[in-house]
């Protein structure tokens, strides 16, 4: 029986310290881009939520932000005082509030785009296109690891596309 101690790792040799330094760094330069803008992270993330579903609820978007639902609601009174996002309630679901982006928020949102891309092209900059394939996908698997649902080969929760399936088949 071996009485050696095991030596602790550093933490530069940890895959999530080296995952949360890169998480880091990426929310640095992503924010100094939006910066130029006027938006945060989080408010990107809303806006584009918002130009992919006007619908969606204020949970989802809190959901999509990385954010809590309060923190969520105070980014839409930011987005609405900026001139960036309309709400009105839903014309035949009254508690229901509709979330639309103004012309503004849309030219914030192709701006947010860019920026996010160009700052993505820096960061992949030093991997071969296949190597970037190859680290979303290995990203995938280990979010998939770490969750109790499995999830499929675009990294989406079966369980949870297997329910929108079956809403989308019961509401047609």
């Amino acid at each position: 029986m071996s009485t050696a101690k095991q030596a602790p790792r550093r933490g530069v040799d940890w895959i999530g310290y080296n995952l949360k330094i890169t998480q880091h760094r990426l929310r640095l330069r992503l924010d100094a881009e939006l910066a130029r803008f006027g938006i945060t992270a989080p408010q990107n993330a809303v806006l584009l939520a918002v130009a992919g579903n006007p619908r969606i609820s204020n949970a989802e978007l809190a959901r999509a932000a990385f954010v809590t639902p309060q923190t969520m609601q105070a980014i839409l009174v930011n987005l609405e005082r900026g001139g960036l996002i309309v709400r009105s309630p839903h014309p035949e679901h009254g508690r229901v509030i509709m979330t639309e982006l103004t012309m503004a928020g849309q030219k914030a949102v192709a701006d947010g785009a860019k920026a996010a891309d160009a700052v993505e092209r820096q960061m992949l900059s030093m991997l071969s296109p296949e190597e970037a394939r190859l680290l979303c996908e290995f990203l995938k698997r280990c979010a998939a690891a770490l969750d109790d649902e499995p999830y499929d080969s675009q990294g989406l929760s079966t369980a949870k596309s297997e329910r929108q399936a079956s809403t989308k088949t019961t509401l047609a």
